[in-house]
């Protein structure tokens, strides 16, 4: 018998599909996503409404098609990172969540990250999104630490930093928890 890793979700395979479609083409239809996975309408449909129910995507636009109107939908924050632990290509997503969600610059700066922050960073990420419903500051950091913990190159933390820097927001915010564990730290070694 063989074992399948688990990736810290439990959706079906049409599920899956449905998130790595929509990843890698932006807005979709139903019916364009079928035909973009090759599947049929009705299970298709069923797996849409349940991802909609699991807050992993949503209705972003409608398109208009001889007079009808048909919903359009794409990744929300956590359908987002389901995609990214199932193997999406994060330099589409941030190119797709730039045009998406223009204002969620903690988002933006995740995706940007992502390359150098690996598997783990995306677990953490899509763990915070579902216990929270968002992913926000205080998440960067718990995701950088995860990132500390692995053998990493003084150049990566370079580029880490880089990025950051183009998110003052974030920048400073996890700059000043970097801050506060550092103390604590300095604290706990002294007692040792």
């Amino acid at each position: 018998m063989s074992t399948q890793e688990n990736k810290g979700n439990n959706l079906p395979p049409l599920q899956k599909r449905i998130i790595l479609n929509l990843a890698k083409n932006g807005a979709q239809t139903i019916n364009e996503t079928v035909k973009g996975c090759k599947g049929h309408y009705k299970s298709s449909w069923i797996a849409f409404n349940a991802l909609e129910k699991k807050g992993l995507i949503k209705k972003v636009d409608l398109k208009i098609y001889r007079n009808r109107e048909y919903s359009r939908f794409w990744l929300t924050q956590g359908g987002i990172f389901v995609a990214l632990v199932e193997g999406a290509d994060a330099t589409n997503l941030l190119q797709r969540t730039l045009n998406s969600y223009p204002n969620d610059k903690t988002l933006q700066c995740c995706l940007e990250l992502s390359p150098l922050l690996g598997l783990e960073g995306f677990k953490i990420a899509l763990s915070a999104i579902q216990d929270k419903g968002k992913l926000d500051d205080s998440d960067m950091m718990k995701i950088c630490l995860a990132h500390a913990q692995k053998e990493v190159s003084e150049e990566q933390f370079r580029k880490l930093i880089e990025i950051l820097k183009r998110y003052p927001k974030e920048y400073y915010t996890t700059k000043k928890h970097l801050s506060q564990v550092s103390k604590t730290l300095t604290k706990l070694e002294s007692l040792i």
